[in-house]
């Protein structure tokens, strides 16, 4: 064999694997997924008040929501954002809080989960639309009142971006999030290949998702498939952290493997403002640090809402998204206990 035709086949080897590597790598980020939709509680089984709210994200997108109002006169709005794999129905306990703290809380289902619509997600980006979405939503309603945003995990990546992206955020509560999509499959795929108790097949798919050049396939197979670039690190929060104007508060576990205290503290650095704090929860790992220290949680984000919403200045730039109108796609109906 000649060498041009050993160096033509080497090549279109190449080629096809990172195109299955790079299909494979994106593959759960289209299409409907049914573990992302169920639902079996409300905000009656927590007590709480309130309305089911339609409207669209900034980009079309059709989004559920439950807007429940604060104990008393409201102090203030926030809009939450749950986790991939999850639905607004897992945030409504740090709803509960927020409520009898004497916040409004609107709770989102980020697009592909819930009741929403879309069928394309991603690390963080394209739901942070979702998120300004919502905040569009509370203005819709006549309420001038500061709106902070509260996200855990892709959905406090999602709100990092729409507090560099948007003059109405006055503050953030960011709830694991990751640093890079990169790295966040790096952590995850170590995790599991060092685990003894992890299958050959497992092993083999975590190791093949390791090899130099996936992320950068996955990254490009991504933009073919959705016009959206995320970039060779599979999105990066550093730069919109750089962006970011108001007061930031980061929450991680003490023994979250999947996104170490370490990431939040780097994103925290990134940001170019002196009101921001760090709290890591003993004990938690990821997604669990509310249920790890409720009271704890509870009390250290209140306390960070009572010092930062109301008293921190608007961002100074203007926003691509704040450029066009609310866009309401229904009304609401009543929920709540009687």
């Amino acid at each position: 064999m000649s060498l041009q035709r050993s160096l033509s086949i080497a090549i279109a080897t190449a080629g096809l694997f990172y195109a299955a590597a790079g299909y494979l790598g994106s593959a759960d980020m289209f299409g409907d997924h049914p573990r992302w939709r169920g639902m079996n509680k409300g905000p009656r089984d927590f007590g709480l008040s309130g309305e089911t709210a339609s409207f669209e994200s900034i980009d079309g997108v059709h989004l559920k929501a439950w807007w429940l109002p604060g104990s008393g006169t409201p102090r203030a709005s926030i809009v939450v954002a749950h986790g991939i794999d999850h639905t607004r129905q897992v945030m409504l306990p740090r709803a509960v809080f927020l409520v009898n703290g004497g916040y409004n809380v609107l709770l989102v289902d980020l697009r592909g989960h819930g009741e929403s619509g879309g069928s394309i997600v991603s690390p963080g980006l394209l739901e942070a639309r979702d998120v300004v979405g919502g905040i569009r939503y509370i203005r819709s309603r006549g309420d001038k009142k500061p709106i902070a945003v509260l996200g855990v995990s892709y959905g406090a990546v999602a709100s990092l971006i729409a507090a560099a992206e948007s003059l109405d955020v006055a503050a953030v509560i960011s709830d694991g999030a990751f640093l890079t999509g990169k790295q966040l499959s790096a952590d995850i795929s170590r995790h599991y290949f060092q685990d003894s108790r992890t299958n050959f097949l497992v092993r083999a798919s975590f190791l093949l998702s390791s090899v130099p050049g996936v992320a950068r396939a996955t990254a490009l197979v991504y933009y073919l498939r959705s016009g959206t670039n995320l970039g060779p690190e599979l999105l990066s929060v550093i730069p919109w952290a750089s962006r970011i104007r108001v007061p930031v508060l980061a929450i991680s576990g003490e023994r979250d493997w999947i996104v170490p205290t370490d990431r939040a503290r780097a994103i925290l650095s990134a940001i170019p403002r002196n009101q921001k704090e760090l709290i890591v929860i003993p004990g938690a790992v990821h997604d669990t640090t509310y249920s790890a220290a409720p009271e704890l949680y509870a009390s250290t984000v209140l306390r960070f809402l009572g010092r930062s919403v109301g008293s921190t200045s608007a961002n100074t730039k203007p926003s691509r998204f704040t450029t066009s109108p609310p866009r309401i796609a229904s009304g609401s109906e009543k929920i709540g206990a009687s």
